[in-house]
């Protein structure tokens, strides 16, 4: 039936079996041949044999990486950039344009064959857009939003044109709040209301018509139906007013649920619900910050990572409209997660470093690229 999940061997990754790393057992010794051994399937290449495909955000200054850029070109065929591609480093003062960066990701996908993913148009948050923007918010409300619409409609144009071989646009990221589902107040909103994600897509699709257009928001498997009925609500709403949405991006940031309560049945339905619309879903950024576990020792952190990704991937693949998955970075050498930048709010209490990618500071596979590769393995046949 669909989005029932699919039987597992004898051989899938279990809690207890992955726990078993801590006495020392070798990876390969339970996790399927697919995932280690001298003839390693990767993991885009094992997704592709489901129809399917596995990608990573990356940088443009990961890309000085050689080592970095052998395993981009083993292990995937999707890329986005990680800031790049956002206006608010595009275009820092008004009306001066630096591409530069994010040209270097997007010719790096072209010269190597990547399904370029584009994050993103419009992100509904104000500390996300140019700070110029937010200070000519009082102009930009004069006659009904019409600069700020024009202003959006020559953005639109610049990222078609300077980056014509991206094949899928987030063109709205985060719209909602994730404590209660209701629309964030930014200055998309105080200036057009609803109607700046209406927008969104018609200008992406106006000006990118071959590119899909994906709405991007911050969800998983939280024990938070509020957000998830938010976003059903916020796609019936815009599917009926002809908006071309056409996919449904599911970040997956796994820590934020890791070793806490999670909603199993709430997500099965919500992916249910978002199937019965007719959309794609996509995985967009998928990691799992180990902030919430309490062991030190990386053999145990590793385990309980590789579990909850592999039974959060294992639920959300069993679902055939889900078309990639894209983890946030490949390793934990170059991790969102262990950057001076990231939040101390969300670090490690202890200071440790976090755990939350596929590859560790050596660019060596840990039992959560294992997880990902059993996962991809399982997953019903898609049609290509």
């Amino acid at each position: 039936m669909p989005g029932e999940i699919p039987p597992r061997d004898g051989r899938s990754i279990t809690r207890r079996r992955l726990l078993a790393l801590a006495s020392g057992m070798a990876v390969s010794a339970f996790l399927p041949d697919v995932a280690f051994g001298a003839a390693t399937m990767k993991l885009d290449t094992i997704a592709r044999s489901r129809g399917l495909r596995y990608g990573t955000a990356v940088s443009a200054s990961q890309l000085d990486d050689p080592e970095l850029v052998r395993l981009l070109r083993e292990e995937c065929s999707v890329i986005t950039g990680e800031n790049e591609f956002k206006w608010k480093y595009l275009e820092r003062k008004p009306d001066q344009f630096d591409p530069s960066k994010a040209l270097r990701i997007s010719r790096f996908a072209d010269e190597h064959g990547f399904f370029m993913r584009g994050h993103t148009f419009a992100w509904n948050q104000d500390d996300r857009l140019p700070a110029w923007l937010l200070d000519r918010e009082s102009e930009l409300k004069a006659n009904g939003g019409a600069k700020l619409i024009s202003l959006m409609n020559r953005h639109a144009t610049f990222l078609a044109n300077t980056f014509p071989n991206i094949r899928s646009w987030d063109c709205v990221n985060e719209a909602l709040q994730v404590r209660d589902g209701h629309m964030k107040n930014s200055l998309y909103t105080r200036v057009l209301g609803e109607d700046f994600f209406d927008l969104a897509f018609e200008l992406m699709r106006e000006h990118a018509p071959n590119a899909q257009g994906v709405y991007n928001g911050n969800m998983c498997w939280e024990a938070n139906p509020a957000h998830r009925n938010g976003v059903l609500r916020l796609l019936e709403r815009s599917l009926k007013r002809g908006v071309r949405l056409e996919a449904l991006g599911v970040q997956s940031h796994l820590g934020n649920t890791l070793g806490r309560k999670r909603d199993e049945k709430g997500w099965r339905r919500f992916l249910e619900d978002v199937q019965g619309m007719g959309l794609q879903v996509i995985v967009t950024e998928l990691d799992c910050a180990d902030r919430n576990l309490k062991e030190k020792d990386f053999a145990r952190r590793d385990a309980e990572v590789a579990a909850f990704v592999k039974g959060y991937l294992d639920l959300t693949l069993s679902f055939t409209n889900v078309a990639q998955v894209v983890s946030w970075g490949l390793t934990d050498k170059h991790s969102n997660l262990n950057r001076k930048s990231y939040p101390e709010k969300r670090r490690r209490p202890d200071g440790l470093s976090m755990r939350g990618d596929p590859f560790d500071d050596s660019l060596q596979p840990k039992p959560m690229y294992a997880a990902i590769a059993s996962a991809l393995a399982a997953a019903p046949q898609r049609r290509v």
